[in-house]
């Protein structure tokens, strides 16, 4: 068998990317956000590279829009006016885990039990462990917003990022505390030689 000509690029292009669509939420959505990167030397085949970079906007431009508090609020809430999302990524292993992290309102775990037992995704009478109850972000029509902004409509697209990152071997998981922040985690095989 001929060796895999396997290309490996560094995520660094993507986080240029990234910086773009913040710069134009910056001005479309009049809110100030801080986008940190860490990790952009780290690599990965660039078919999986080109795949990504959709999914990545789509949970950069959640934590933007949703997660992240308007200045008022955040005072309000004894936090920065300006918040932040810190998007990392390293290699463990085989894969790489891209983090997306944001110190925004967090996700409120009931309400999210509440509308996924509206929806029928649940039963009211399965206990279900607060991890689980995050996972249900993924599900598909799951907004845990009561009002859908024209940016992003949170339920819209995790059932879409989920399945696309699923179609690269790549998992992904939810962490969130209430008035914390959120962060998403991306484990992906390295190259898609692997899968």
């Amino acid at each position: 068998a001929g060796v895999l000509d396997v290309r490996m690029v560094p995520l660094r292009q993507v986080f240029e990317k990234l910086s773009r669509v913040v710069r134009r939420l910056r001005i479309d959505l009049e809110k100030e956000v801080l986008l940190e990167f860490t990790g952009g030397d780290t690599e990965l085949d660039k078919l999986i590279v080109e795949q990504l970079v959709d999914p990545l906007v789509h949970v950069v431009r959640n934590a933007f829009d949703h997660a992240i508090e308007s200045e008022q609020e955040r005072i309000a809430a004894g936090k920065a006016p300006v918040g932040r999302i810190r998007v990392s990524a390293f290699q463990r292993g085989n894969h790489v885990v891209i983090e997306v992290a944001d110190d925004g309102r967090g996700m409120d775990v009931e309400s999210i039990r509440r509308k996924a037992i509206e929806r029928g995704l649940v039963s009211a009478e399965e206990s279900l462990s607060e991890r689980d109850v995050l996972n249900l972000v993924f599900e598909a029509g799951l907004s845990t917003r009561d009002e859908v902004s024209e940016t992003s409509g949170r339920g819209v697209g995790m059932d879409v990022v989920r399945s696309n990152l699923a179609a690269l071997g790549g998992l992904v998981e939810v962490h969130s505390r209430r008035s914390l922040g959120t962060t998403i985690t991306i484990t992906l095989p390295i190259t898609l030689a692997i899968i």
